[in-house]
């Protein structure tokens, strides 16, 4: 073949490939930007028969043998890592949020709304998590937390916390408090960052739990008092995952 065989011998940065085919005796390089190259490849002596790529497929490399020996197949990374993220304005009074269930299940309740999965492509992959709420406690927001769940693919759901906390609440996180006079209403707001180290490439599901150190109501992505009037707030509450390598 010559220095420069294929029917279009330019490129740029706009010459990104996209796909490969080889049949019988013609390579095709297909290009995001158009102008597909083409050239004709000797079938003498014939070792390789085919070759296709598409990456906006399937991203597999296949290289088809002749004289049986079989064809092969490998995964071309895209360069993105996994992403996830869940957000919501519902309005829901959660009941009854207490930290220390007497029944031994898990503690506080689920936010599911914001329930997400994720599944790393390498063990050796963190999982940033960043969570913020929006809402208002029924009484002392001081004494109030979330905590994040854990459950890797069918497993028993486990809880995030802080180790060594002795008979203190182990949290992922409290309430910035905001106060408030008259009849204006006082919802807080919640900020949690954490990395999570899961050593898995299993589907990860994280759901946010709210808790307090007593029974109490939790109103999401709304105040207490809720009339409708520019004196009261609803906002959007947000959890996003992403691997990192």
């Amino acid at each position: 073949m010559s220095d420069t065989p294929f029917s279009d011998s330019t490129s740029s940065t706009a010459d990104v490939v996209t796909a490969v085919d080889f049949t019988g005796t013609t390579l095709t390089l297909t290009k995001q930007a158009g102008d597909d190259l083409t050239t004709t490849i000797s079938s003498s002596p014939q070792v390789v028969t085919g070759l296709t790529y598409n990456a906006e497929n399937d991203d597999k490399l296949k290289l088809t043998q002749s004289a049986g020996q079989g064809s092969y197949e490998v995964t071309i990374p895209s360069g993105a890592l996994p992403f996830a993220f869940a957000q919501t304005d519902d309005t829901e009074i959660i009941d009854d949020v207490d930290y220390s269930q007497p029944d031994g299940s898990l503690a506080g309740a689920q936010i599911t709304q914001l329930s997400q999965t994720i599944t790393p492509t390498s063990s050796s992959q963190k999982v940033a998590i960043h969570l913020t709420l929006f809402g208002e406690w029924a009484s002392y927001p001081y004494e109030c937390a979330v905590i994040l769940e854990r459950k890797i693919g069918s497993g028993t759901a486990t809880l995030i916390q802080p180790q060594n906390a002795g008979s203190r609440m182990a949290i992922g996180a409290g309430w910035a408090i905001t106060v408030a006079s008259g009849n204006y209403s006082t919802p807080e707001l919640l900020n949690l960052v954490y990395v999570d180290s899961p050593d898995t490439t299993d589907t990860i599901t994280y759901t946010p739990r709210v808790v307090a150190r007593t029974e109490r109501n939790f109103y999401l992505n709304r105040s207490l008092n809720d009339g409708n009037s520019d004196s009261h707030e609803r906002a959007f509450s947000t959890m996003t995952l992403e691997c990192k390598d």
